[in-house]
């Protein structure tokens, strides 16, 4: 077969490819991660193809009072609200330091994208290195919102629906054939085990079009 042919063949099967409802497209989340914070990323495209990342993942709030970056986590656990303090120091409006209370510096983080005109310079998205291996992103909102996402394994392939049933097929994989449904704003993914995996909107723009 010439390649041409094999390029005419390939482009009729995508468009014989019943288009994907609207009502999955997009990024969603696992509503339930581990005590790591380690959970799962889908982004549905209108194309056909999906990407899977398991992802460490934490949703938070921040305050900047001074040079001060005061951020809060609250305990799953205890319930209690846990605060995180470290010293910002700007080198222009696309980097930043991050410095202990004893001036010591443990790590920068660079922008991504456009500031925001009229916001706090820390507002926006910025990318740092995590123990010299993985990309951890930071999403600083104008209301007080932290949005953390790192990523640690990234899968790409294709999806169909049919009726109620997602057909994904992850490159190298064989495919895989599950029921769902979208409830609530929430979408349910019945695994293999019989048990909904449970997703939820992204409120974060991070990782999209990862």
């Amino acid at each position: 077969m010439s390649l041409s042919l094999a390029l005419l063949l390939a482009a009729s099967l995508q468009a014989a490819r019943p288009a994907p409802p609207p009502a999955i497209l997009g990024q969603w989340e696992s509503v339930a991660r581990n005590k790591g914070g380690i959970g799962n990323i889908l982004e549905f495209l209108p194309d056909g193809h999906v990407t899977q990342i398991s992802a460490a993942m934490g949703d938070t709030t921040y305050e900047v009072q001074g040079e001060w970056l005061k951020t809060l986590y609250t305990d799953e656990e205890t319930g209690q609200v846990r605060e995180s303090e470290l010293i910002l120091e700007f080198e222009g409006s696309d980097r930043f330091a991050e410095k202990g209370a004893d001036g010591e510096a443990q790590g920068y983080s660079d922008r991504i994208g456009a500031s925001m005109r009229g916001a706090s310079p820390i507002v926006g998205e910025w990318c740092s290195l995590f123990l010299d291996m993985l990309t951890n992103y930071r999403q600083f909102t104008r209301d007080g919102k932290l949005f953390v996402r790192m990523p640690i394994v990234t899968l790409r392939g294709t999806y169909e629906v049919e009726g109620g049933d997602l057909t994904v097929a992850i490159f190298g994989q064989p495919p895989g054939r599950y029921p769902f449904r979208i409830e609530n704003g929430q979408l349910f993914i019945k695994g293999r085990d019989g048990s909904d995996r449970v997703y939820k909107r992204s409120e974060s723009s991070l990782l999209k079009g990862y």
